[in-house]
Parts: C-alpha cells; structure tokens; sequence
C-alpha cells in the first residue's frame, strides 16, 4: 500500500501465509546480522518488511477476535440467555488477550464484522500486510454509518481503486472513507448541523486551582470557521513582523479584544473560505459532497445554504422542502463574501492551474497549493500544510511552479533537507512525487483528488493545451539523484 520500492534488496521477499513458521525463522536470521552491522538500506527494509508482518498478524487476531464474538454468539442462542445483547462478554474477552482496556473494543469488533462479513477486498489487503491496523480501522469505523450493500459498494470501488489510500496517514484514509460515507448520509448530517446552530452556547469556567477562567463555546460550522480563519491569519501576520507572543497567545489576545468592544448591531464578517465542489453538487442538487478548507468534508447542501442565504428547518430534509429566508440571520449579519476560482483538466478531479517565474511562491500560488495538496505532502503524515517549498530546489533550476511545488508541515520541511535525501516529480495523475529518505527506497507522494475518491486518468484531448505541455515536460528523463535534492 505504501508503494515503497527498494532498489536492490539484502532481506529474503515475504513468503506465502502457509510457509510463515520457516520464513520467520529466515527473516530473524537476517535480522540478527543486520542489527549489528546493517547500512541505512537494510535496517529501512527490515523496519518495512517487520511492520508487513504485524499488519499480517493484527490480521489474524482480527479473524480470531470475530470467530470469538460468533462463538459467544452461538453460545447464547443454545443457552437462550442474552438475547438483548448477543455479543455480551466478547469484547471483554478479547481485550483481555489483547492486554488491552476493554474500552472500545465493542467498537473494534463491529468492525471486525465489517471486514469480514462486507468488505472481502478490503479484508484481502489486510492480509497480504498492506494496511497497518491503524489505518485498517480508519477506514471501517466511518463505514459503520452505512448498511452492508453500501459497504460492500465501497469494496468493490476499493478493488477497483486498490492504490487510492496510497502513502496516506489515518486522517486522510478517515477523510476519504468520510466523504463516500456522507454521500449516502448527507441529508442526516445537514439536520445535526442545524441543531448544533441552535444549541450553540459559551461558558466561562473558574478555576481556582490555577488562578485562571476556561473559555468552552460551540458555535455553527460557518461561523466558528471565519472565526478560526481570521485569528489564524491575524497571528500568522503579526508574528511575521516581529511579534514576540506565541500565536496561541496573540488569538487568546484578539479574541478578548473583540469581546471588549461591545455588541455592535450588526456583525460584518469577512467571509473568506475555501470550498471546493463540483457544479452539478453547486447547481444541480447532486449529493457529492463538498470540501470545506481546514475541516474536511461536509454535505453539498450546507454549501449551497451558504450561498443562497436560505435555510432548511431541523426537521425536514432537502428532498422535502424548498429553502426559505431566515430573516433574522440575514437582519444580523452583514456578510461580504470573496470567491477563489480553482479549474481542473476537463473532465478530470485534479486541479492543474497556476504558476510564477518567481522564486518564492506567491501568496496566492501558496494558497492554490495548500487547497490541492490539503495534508502535508510526506508520505503517512497527516499534518496540516504550514509551509510551501520546491520539489526541485531553484537553486538547481527548480521551477516556481504547481508541478514542482509542494505542501509541507513544518517538521516535515527541515526534515527533507538531510543530507542524501532528494524528491523528484513522477509521472501520473494527482500531482505524484517521488520522496527518498537517502537509505535506497523510494515512496509515491500523491495530492488527493479534488472531487471523487480516486484519481482517473487524465482525458483524451485533440490538441495539446498549456497544461499538456508541462505534462511532457514532466516525461523528460531528470537529472541524477544530486541534482534532485529537495
């Protein structure tokens, strides 16, 4: 699953599940000599090759821990005690084995169901190693919102796609997985969300302990994540010329600021989020769900509220009423509203535009870079975009472009600078690179698809275009590894 090529390997391949007894007797072997004196290459395969194993083995214990709860199943139907509650006592005896707290294991097991009663495909990858238990239950626990033939849908799309959780941590697998769920469970959600607009609260609690007062509010989706972005931005910039707060302290500061003023009669809000959904889920009601900035997926229909200004009442569903005004939102807020305009490859997911002959990205390239790559760009790192840097450092003719642009955490970003580590942009759909921690393997970096769940190939098109054009120069064969350091 992570698609981690080595070239040129000192440890035995895996081995068929029938032969594993002799094969873990050949890995330790291996092992055994290459703790001792291993070079970079090796002790990078043998972390690689052990961690297949384990996901192999969380495997088996998944088949165990779901043969179990069938047993406690059968047990109770023959006695004719528990009928309430069938699995009583399975969850408990696992987590036992497991040497683990009981606590969410019911969960776990649910799950386990899932795996083997509805995904077969899915369950297939896990056993050949390819998911790590982790990213295994990222993966099942959204899909219990769903019945069996959806799940089973889900598999089938997955076997057709078995690259699209590729080189992504937990959150991202959870976020992919969240956003077919929510096809099938958006017009539910939507009616949650009313109700958290109208249980919004704010309370203020002292504690005497430390001399301080907690602040705990929740407010609607819209308006907590204006809020979030104006104290995020306002931060970012003041720190950036010379403020010595943290930026935690400087948002504490601005917010008790704002809430010094006063109440003004009327609220201007800057609205200034990035959406991304398709036009037929914009104009033609479609359930595909849309892609809120630095929350994730949310119903097309919360969007499509946003912009018109209407809203639904809690208890009704899109299907069963037009939107109407509610004029006491619209009396209390003023709100201006910027647009930011992304364009994909015709008939494709993937957005394409956007470049600069400078050295450093532009503000605006970084913001379309950040919206693309929505994670940081290191494989299995689920860490928000901080920072925006060449793939292909300038220095060594780098270009300050899409292509060869990328988004990374902080930690991330210094990271790639070690000293034989070098990336490289590959060939492909999504934005795909190439990431070389300097021990002689090599893992595929891809950008999420900007709609879908899967990136598809690009479209055939009858003359070549701009963005064509950089595509073939992308084919042309790159310079050695000393030329690629990132």
């Amino acid at each position: 699953m992570s698609e981690a090529k080595a070239h040129g390997s000192s440890l035995t391949p895996p081995a068929p599940h029938e032969d594993f007894d002799l094969h873990m007797q050949m890995v330790q072997d291996d092992l055994s000599a290459i703790e001792e004196h291993g070079s970079k290459t090796e002790c990078a395969q043998g972390i690689e090759l052990l961690e297949s194993f384990i996901s192999t083995l969380r495997f088996k214990q998944a088949a165990l821990g779901h043969q179990l709860e069938k047993e406690f199943v059968r047990d109770h139907e023959e006695r004719g005690i528990h009928m309430d509650d069938q699995t009583r006592g399975a969850a408990a005896s696992v987590a036992l084995a497991r040497r683990q707290s009981p606590h969410g294991m019911r969960n776990y097991l649910v799950n386990c169901r899932i795996l083997f009663e509805d995904t077969p495909h899915l369950a297939a990858a896990c056993a050949r190693g390819e998911f790590t238990e982790a990213q295994a239950q990222a993966i099942l626990t959204p899909l219990q919102a769903l019945k069996p033939l959806r799940r089973t849908e889900f598999d089938q799309f997955f076997a057709q796609n078995p690259d699209m959780f590729e080189s992504m941590g937990t959150n991202q697998i959870k976020e992919t997985v969240h956003k077919f769920v929510l096809s099938y469970t958006s017009d539910q959600e939507s009616i949650e969300q009313k109700t958290v607009e109208e249980q919004r609260k704010l309370s203020l609690k002292i504690d005497h302990q430390r001399g301080r007062i907690m602040i705990n509010g929740e407010y609607p989706l819209l308006q907590g994540m204006c809020l979030k972005n104006y104290l995020d931005d306002e931060s970012k910039a003041l720190r950036k010329k010379g403020d010595k707060r943290s930026r935690a302290q400087i948002r504490a500061d601005l917010l008790f600021s704002y809430m010094m003023i006063g109440e003004p009669s009327k609220m201007p809000i800057a609205l200034h989020v990035g959406v991304i959904m398709t036009d037929r889920a914009l104009f033609a009601g479609e359930r595909e769900p849309a892609h809120l900035e630095g929350y994730g997926f949310i119903p097309a229909q919360s969007v499509r509220e946003w912009i018109s200004g209407h809203q639904i009442p809690n208890d009704l569903t899109p299907e069963q009423i037009d939107a109407k005004p509610d004029q006491e939102l619209i009396e209390q807020l003023e709100v201006r509203t910027e647009l930011a305009r992304f364009y994909t490859a015709p008939g494709d997911q993937d957005l394409i535009t956007m470049d600069s002959k400078a050295r450093i990205f532009p503000e605006k390239l970084k913001k379309f870079i950040a919206v693309r790559d929505r994670h940081c760009r290191t494989p299995f790192c689920d860490g928000i975009v901080e920072e925006i840097d060449h793939v292909k450092q300038y220095a060594r003719g780098g270009k300050t472009t899409v292509f060869n642009g990328d988004g990374r955490c902080a930690a991330c970003n210094k990271a790639k600078e070690a000293v034989g580590w070098y990336e490289y942009i590959a060939f492909g759909n999504g934005h795909p690179i190439m990431v070389c921690p300097g021990s002689a393997m090599s893992y595929k970096s891809t950008a999420p698809p900007a709609t879908g769940y899967a990136h598809k190939p690009f479209p055939q098109l009858r003359c070549d275009s701009k963005w064509m054009q950089k595509l073939k120069e992308r084919l042309k064969p790159h310079d050695g590894p000393e030329d690629l350091a990132a």
